[in-house]
């Protein structure tokens, strides 16, 4: 009997244009116990509207409107109705299926989240559902819209990496690691990988136009150029102490006699060391008088090199000669250095230091 009951409900729903029915209870179709008002064990349908035209009106018989027109194209959107006939809840799905887009519109003054209107791009769906208000209110909202922009694309349903970016963008790091890695490169400026750039990680093409890359880590300075340590890690430093003459630095400590052994040897003791505030050239300079027979003696910084050295010159007794004498020496870390002492055999100077002027060493970096 309820199967009877049933079935002359649908053909009493099919026969007559507008039917209201109120009843207390749930309906189900292929169900039982239907646990919401309408319960529907099955498949449900709704119209599908095929559009080509760049101008439509929605009207209460649409629900899916696909787009594949070929141009850009302007969708209306019915009025609200005030009383009977409010069609509150009604929902409309919009795709576009071309590379242009749909402007919707609502009607004035209704809005769509407060909007006159809403773009639907290239490949992007919008669902709206009325809201049944009427005046310059949210007449309708965006259940969902399907987005892709600033710096992606939306091919279909796939998202894609790239594309325009639409506003400025920000990334924070948060203390996390943003890596990339692979065979590929970062290209900056170009898509095409220039010539001589085939082992390159990061390519900047700027054209013709000066200052491609900006780096600053406070030791920028102008004239200064970038140079690296032994790890690749880069500063900026200056190539060339351009007032040579008046920026020589002298040694600290207190010279001592370190030839007063009766064998040859090297580390001898100076007393002296040198301070050296970044890597780079050195110019050394040195002078000091001693008065010896045959003998090499010399000063010098351990795995650098002399800073003066004189060689046997005479079987008697004479000061050593020539007395001044000049350097060049690269440091690769800036440091404190010992200047060691050294001879080449058991020969005691019988004076040293006693020269006018006395002991000089200074020196000055001038290039790096």
């Amino acid at each position: 009997m309820g199967k009877i009951y049933t079935k002359l409900f649908f053909a009493m729903l099919a026969l007559s244009p507008a039917i209201v029915f109120s009843q207390v209870g749930n309906i189900g179709i292929n169900t039982a116990n239907p646990g919401s008002t309408m319960d529907i064990s099955g498949s449900l349908a709704a119209n599908y509207n095929f559009v080509n035209t760049n101008s439509y009106n929605l009207t209460s018989s649409d629900f899916h409107v696909s787009y594949n027109g070929i141009s850009d194209a302007i969708f209306t959107l019915p009025p609200a109705i005030s009383g009977i006939g409010n069609y509150k809840g009604r929902i409309y799905r919009i795709k576009n299926n071309t590379n242009f887009s749909i402007t919707v519109n609502s009607t004035s003054p209704e809005t769509i989240n407060g909007n006159p209107s809403v773009i639907v791009s290239a490949n992007q769906s919008l669902e709206l559902i009325s809201t049944g208000l009427t005046g310059p209110t949210s007449t309708w909202e965006i259940l969902s819209k399907v987005t892709a922009s600033n710096g992606i694309t939306l091919s279909a349903t796939d998202v894609k990496l790239g594309g325009t970016l639409l506003q400025a963008t920000n990334i924070a790091m948060a203390g996390n690691n943003l890596s990339i890695n692979g065979t590929g490169k970062v290209l900056m400026g170009t898509n095409t990988v220039p010539l001589g750039a085939s082992n390159a990680k990061v390519v900047i093409d700027n054209g013709t136009t000066n200052g491609a890359l900006q780096i600053k880590d406070g030791t920028q300075q102008l004239g200064y150029v970038l140079t690296s340590d032994t790890n690749g890690l880069a500063t900026w430093s200056s190539t060339v102490t351009t007032a040579f003459a008046n920026n020589w630095t002298p040694y600290t400590g207190i010279l001592i006699n370190p030839f007063t052994g009766g064998t040859g040897a090297s580390g001898l003791n100076t007393g002296i060391q040198v301070t050296i505030p970044a890597k780079g050239w050195y110019f050394f300079r040195c002078g000091v008088a001693i008065n010896s027979d045959c003998n090499d003696y010399f000063f010098y910084i351990n795995g650098i090199g002399d800073v003066w050295r004189s060689y046997c010159g005479s079987n008697t007794a004479a000061f050593m000669f020539p007395r001044d004498q000049n350097r060049v020496l690269y440091f690769a870390t800036p440091g404190t250095y010992t200047v060691f002492g050294g001879k080449t055999n058991g020969i005691i100077p019988a004076s040293f230091n006693a020269g006018n002027p006395s002991f000089y060493l200074d020196f000055v970096k001038f290039q790096n």
